[in-house]
């Protein structure tokens, strides 16, 4: 079975120990500032990204999540492009769709006086487009694969309670 892409690809994973203690290594971590991630820790939550000086548009955030199931606890990791890009391809797919809804009510409308709906060829028009943005956004996913894979073998070692500082390289 092929797995479709996903705009923002998330994994889980089992996290040794208790929440608090995984935080406390990854901000002390974080706050060494002798790795190639920086980022910051919040209460249950925590971003980590790529120091400004190596990031690019396309460069991946990623988003990790303590939960406490019944004493286990688990970590869970969302990865997503920079705020701002996030921001722009969802207010890219709201235009197009506002776009589409009013061609097609305004072809409707062109319909019912029996005029020609030229209006509704934009439909179509804004879904091939909103396709386009859909793969711009797996490209931009391809294109930063190494750069994922890499923060995700960061939290893997954290969960596990290895040192995140070890050469990065294949999961043991």
């Amino acid at each position: 079975m092929a797995l479709r892409p996903r705009m923002r690809p998330e994994f889980i994973l089992p996290c040794q120990g208790e929440a608090r203690d995984f935080f406390a290594r990854l901000k002390a971590y974080l706050t060494a500032g002798s790795g190639p991630y920086v980022g910051q820790v919040l209460n249950r939550h925590a971003y980590i990204q790529l120091p400004p000086d190596q990031r690019s548009l396309l460069s991946p955030y990623l988003n990790l999540q303590l939960v406490d199931d019944e004493g286990e606890c688990t970590l869970r990791g969302r990865f997503t492009p920079h705020p701002a890009v996030w921001t722009g391809f969802m207010a890219v797919y709201g235009v197009l769709g506002m776009i589409a809804l009013a061609c097609l009510v305004f072809g409707l409308a062109q319909l019912t006086v029996k005029e020609t709906p030229w209006a509704i060829i934009a439909v179509p028009v804004c879904l091939g487009v909103a396709g386009f943005v859909y793969g711009a956004a797996v490209i931009g996913q391809g294109l930063t694969m190494d750069q994922m894979y890499e923060m995700r073998v960061f939290a893997e070692r954290l969960a596990r309670g290895d040192d995140p500082q070890r050469r990065q390289g294949n999961i043991v």
